[in-house]
């Protein structure tokens, strides 16, 4: 996994950074995404799924996070996901109105204030919950024990 890599050269701090931009960026290439939809994705779910692995060391529960979200967004409420508009039809008909910081405009609400919000939550959770079972390390850290503890 790209972040454990990482980790290893920056810490768990470094590895948050740096997989949270590279999960933005590759969200670039979806169609009708824009760099502020990137961005926004880099934060919330970059950030978030990031914090569920560090907490947990397992990647069941970032897998679930984003298979959920996903889910919820497409095939429950039937907005764009990530700027993906050829998604299958959800079981409501999503029609957002109003400004683009608000509804996240043609990439969905992925790109919106309040899914960056709301995903900051859990990411602040998580990352309380990495610190107190000491699964935050620092590159000195990680150099003197040679390789990341896991729980899996």
């Amino acid at each position: 996994m790209v972040f454990r890599l990482i980790e290893q050269l920056a810490g768990t701090r470094g590895a948050l950074a740096i997989s949270g931009v590279l999960f933005g960026a590759l969200h670039l290439v979806n169609s009708g995404a824009t760099v502020w939809g990137a961005l926004a994705i880099a934060i919330e779910a970059g950030l978030m799924l990031g914090a569920a692995y560090a907490a947990t060391r397992t990647l069941w529960l970032p897998i679930g996070l984003h298979l959920g979200w996903n889910f919820a967004l497409s095939g429950i409420f039937g907005v764009t996901v990530s700027g993906n508009e050829d998604m299958p039809a959800g079981l409501l008909r999503g029609v957002l109105s109003g400004p683009t910081a608000i509804t996240g405009g043609d990439f969905g609400p992925e790109a919106s204030v309040f899914a960056i919000l709301v995903c900051t939550v859990p990411t602040v959770m998580f990352l309380r919950s990495a610190k107190r079972s000491g699964h935050l390390y620092t590159r000195s850290q990680l150099r003197s024990e040679g390789t990341v503890r896991s729980t899996t």
